[in-house]
């Protein structure tokens, strides 16, 4: 019996509500993967404390390389051309088989360096957040060198085919459109519906009180602006969009690591009463709590986080591909705006500042997308480990 048995035999002794050990992995392309990943991590870990989670990011052993070329590629593609990130998406979207031959690509290689450490630590639950990660597991599960349950959980409502690997157990999906979406590219894969993974900061608040904390106007209409971890998809013009809403309208920007964004905008010299420009920050759940709307180009979780607090969502000219898909589909689920142009982003702030009932019904189809209990959820999946 080698180390990873005899603990996991020790542990199983121990636990009465949960598996012995969990590897949560992800990959630090954009923050949304990695910050859905530690959200649940930290509910697994409450929920199960006997269990031991361990939280796992990149691509495996000896893949740094794949990591920086996955992250820069991301990020310059999307900084600079956008237009070709959703042309590559559209394409693996309208042509299933040229997708199947990609993903086969790319699962080999992602499944080999991920096998020393899942073989290391034999867990019995397996959670991924990146698609491309998810590959590799489906890579080894077909080989048998699997071990454990495997859960793929998609971040954002719009899942294209690396999202989707029938091999592994469950995957995890946002919408009733989502999960149709995930069973049009493989009908035979488990695929469920399931809350939005977000950490527990991201709930409904008091805004007077988020806004004394973060200093901001009680008088104003409060727009929160961002465009993701890395402040992408021509934020600039959001922001002059949303301020062209009126004098009242008080425009705060997350420019997450895009300081460049941040010191454009600080030189406008603006006071503070109409725009704020914020860098890094780890209090974006305030944020969101202080604000009357969350105006977003990039979607995915920082959009779910919004949901879970309640917060009527926009989306401003969304970045192409899995963006506007995304925007689309959770705008026809009645949870957002979807403004393409910047007249459209004006004319949407004034309509939802003029219109409280409006803006109120959002709210409320948010705040009740917000409620699904991911922790009903992985109590479920506990006893299906």
């Amino acid at each position: 019996m080698d180390r990873a048995e005899r603990d996991r035999g020790d542990m199983g002794a121990d636990r009465a509500d949960g598996p012995a050990r969990v590897v949560v992995l992800s990959a630090p392309v954009g923050e949304g993967h990695v910050a859905a990943a530690r959200a649940l991590a930290a509910r697994m870990r409450e929920l199960w404390p006997a269990a031991e989670v361990l939280e796992l990011e990149g691509t495996g052993r000896g893949g740094w390389w794949r990591d920086v070329l996955l992250r820069v590629s991301y990020d310059l593609t999307l900084r600079f051309v956008p237009h070709l990130y959703g042309l590559g998406y559209d394409l693996l979207v309208r042509f299933p088989k040229v997708a199947e031959l990609f993903k086969a690509m790319s699962a080999g290689g992602i499944g080999r360096s991920l096998e020393p450490a899942l073989t290391e630590l034999a867990p019995d639950l397996v959670v991924s957040t990146y698609p491309m990660i998810s590959g590799g597991l489906a890579w080894l599960r077909r080989r048998g060198r699997l071990p454990g349950r495997a859960v793929a959980v998609v971040t954002d409502v719009a899942v294209h085919p690396f999202w989707v690997w029938p091999e592994l157990d469950e995957t995890w999906t946002l919408l009733p459109a989502s999960r149709e979406q995930a069973k049009a590219v493989a009908p035979e894969a488990d695929v469920r519906l399931a809350p939005a993974a977000v950490d527990r900061r991201f709930h409904p608040g008091d805004p007077a009180a988020a806004r004394a904390a973060t200093g901001l106007r009680l008088d104003a209409f409060v727009v929160l602006v961002t465009g993701g971890s890395l402040g992408f998809g021509g934020l600039e013009t959001v922001v002059d969009a949303v301020l062209a809403g009126g004098e009242d309208v008080q425009v705060v920007v997350l420019c997450g690591r895009n300081e460049r964004l941040r010191a454009r905008l600080l030189a406008r010299r603006l006071p503070v009463g109409r725009l704020v420009a914020l860098g890094w920050t780890d209090r974006v759940a305030e944020q969101i709590t202080a604000a009357d709307l969350v105006a977003t180009t990039a979607g995915g979780v920082i959009a779910t986080e919004a949901l879970a607090v309640g917060r009527a969502v926009l989306f401003a000219a969304p970045i192409p591909g899995h963006g506007k898909a995304g925007a689309t589909m959770t705008a026809e689920a009645g949870l957002a705006v979807v403004c393409p142009t910047p007249t459209e982003v004006t004319a949407a702030v004034r309509r939802l500042r003029d219109d409280p009932g409006e803006r109120a019904a959002l709210a409320g189809r948010a705040a009740e997308f917000g409620r699904a209990d991911l922790d009903a959820e992985l109590a479920a999946l506990a006893t299906r480990v």
